[in-house]
């Protein structure tokens, strides 16, 4: 019988090796260069950039010299949860650009790292959106966007040859892109023992060694850790793991444990024939880990017997309490599946329960399936913002649905309720600007987007760059980079596209 995974992972090498580099050059640097768009509104786009395929830094004295001036990423916090943040970075485009650079003219050696030959890891996780229908063309998803639909993809792959094996080993590595080494990159690409050779310590000819130095001088120059948020860290980030999947595979092979290993990003799925061989695996996994100066997830490391452990917990339930999509929800219905799902987000947190069911209450045509009436506006307002407190990603989508109800017949008739309304909020999110800057820049972007913030009754003074350049409307991301432009006046940005389409886990943002 064919394997569904063995399937997807050829289909995957050759989809990446039709791309051009110079189409992933383009790609990488414009619409790979911001985080997923859920950190940051749709006015953080590269609007201008140096045309052409080109580079800023040269290798001199014969590989000896690569002088990348040393720069810091402009940090964007994100909150994870109520106590602990995310940060993501910004980096200088210029040193962006030469990373993309170098990922596109070595395309063919970035595709062999992507996806090593000696590795028996399935990974879902390929960094440039492949396009299926259209071979040769990069698509337009990053994987991030798309998450659901690919650990859909994996739960259908591993349930179909999960009959073999009798338990499934699911972990992860431990605070990755922080903790990847600089150094490793190289590693990765090149061989750990090559490129420790005294004369290939620092060559500079050599494309990882390069990648180093970029990666170094674009974080302060720090070893330890890669930014979060460019598709470019996704691109390295792969490329580390997939050394770690190498190792990982040799071991299996010296100990003969027939096993299925997937892998999405940093998350690990396992099956095994006994839970003694899940013991093995997952040492062989840590030591893989070591030789990256990596590590696993202890507290998130879990050995199930199948067929439990195939399927996530959430979408079951939220079958349970939503087994068909309606065309509309009456207020009763609404309110009793929003109760249903902030259960099933209690019994299962950190899920994407709440962003499904944020989702099914949007039409094709990004439009509240919910009648939305005077005497109810203020609690369907009231209650999507206090479920996105339980689940900050969702915030954005909870501001893009208030702008649909903005943007109606009804809503253009309430603007003044729902102003104050999100005023009142944003006067309480503004007492602790620190914590709450992700959520400002989200109700400052709808606010000057839509032609609001003169509605207000007072304007907050904002210190965060993020927020304040939302706020302001005016763009101040690596001013003496005068080839670049990287923000789009809000209202501009938001007459390309709605909040909705542009947040659409399942559609591509449009240009602006």
């Amino acid at each position: 019988m064919p394997n569904p995974l063995l399937e997807h992972l050829a289909a995957t090498r050759s989809l990446a090796e039709a791309l051009n580099g110079v189409d992933v050059y383009n790609w990488l640097v414009v619409a790979g260069y911001f985080p997923e768009s859920y950190v940051l509104p749709p006015c953080f786009a590269v609007a201008r950039r140096p045309l052409g395929l080109h580079k800023n830094y040269e290798v001199t004295q014969q590989g000896k010299r690569y002088p990348v001036p040393r720069t810091e990423c402009i940090k964007v916090h994100f909150p994870r949860t109520q106590l602990t943040d995310r940060t993501f970075g910004i980096m200088d485009p210029c040193i962006h650009n030469d990373i993309a650079y170098n990922v596109a003219i070595h395309w063919r050696q970035i595709v062999d790292a992507l996806l090593p030959a000696k590795s028996n890891v399935i990974s879902y996780s390929f960094p440039v959106p492949l396009d299926s229908k259209h071979p040769g063309r990069t698509g337009t998803l990053r994987s991030g966007r798309s998450i659901y639909e690919f650990l859909g993809m994996i739960e259908d792959g591993i349930t179909a040859v999960a009959y073999r094996y009798s338990y499934i080993v699911k972990t992860d590595i431990k605070n990755f892109y922080p903790s990847i080494y600089t150094h490793s990159i190289a590693w990765a690409l090149h061989g750990k023992e090559f490129i420790r050779q005294p004369e290939n310590m620092h060559n500079f000819r050599l494309l990882g060694n390069r990648l180093d130095r970029l990666f170094q001088n674009a974080n302060d120059g720090c070893t330890n850790g890669i930014p979060i948020g460019p598709v470019v860290s996704d691109v390295i980030a792969e490329i580390v793991a997939a050394g770690v999947d190498v190792r990982l595979s040799e071991s299996l092979r010296i100990k003969d444990i027939k096993c299925e290993v997937v892998r999405f990003k940093d998350d690990y799925r396992i099956l095994v024939k006994s839970e003694a061989d899940g013991s093995v695996v997952v040492k062989c996994l840590q030591a893989a880990l070591k030789e990256y100066n990596l590590e696993l997830s202890d507290e998130k490391t879990v050995v199930s017997a199948l067929p439990a452990g195939l399927f996530r917990d959430w979408v079951s339930l939220y079958h349970v309490a939503h087994p068909r999509k309606r065309r509309h929800y009456s207020w009763k219905e609404f309110r009793e599946l929003y109760l249903a799902t902030l259960r099933i987000d209690k019994a299962c947190p950190g899920t994407g329960v709440i962003d499904r069911f944020l989702a099914d209450i949007i039409s094709r045509k990004y439009l509240l399936k919910v009648s939305v009436k005077p005497k109810n506006l203020q609690k369907v307002i009231s209650m999507l913002l206090m479920m996105a407190t339980l689940r900050p990603k969702a915030f954005p989508k909870v501001i893009a649905i208030i702008e649909a109800i903005l943007r109606t017949p009804f809503g253009a008739t309430h603007q003044a309720e729902i102003v104050a309304h999100l005023e009142g909020y944003l006067k309480d999110l503004a007492k602790d600007e620190d914590r709450n800057k992700y959520l400002i820049t989200w109700i400052s972007y709808f606010l000057v987007s839509n032609d609001l913030k003169n509605h207000l009754s007072s304007k907050p003074r904002l210190k965060d760059p993020i927020a304040s350049t939302v706020f302001k409307n005016r763009g101040t991301l690596f001013p003496e980079r005068r080839g670049y432009k990287l923000f789009v006046e809000c209202g501009l940005a938001g007459r390309q596209q709605t909040l909705l389409r542009y947040l659409d886990v399942f559609r591509p943002p449009e240009p602006v």
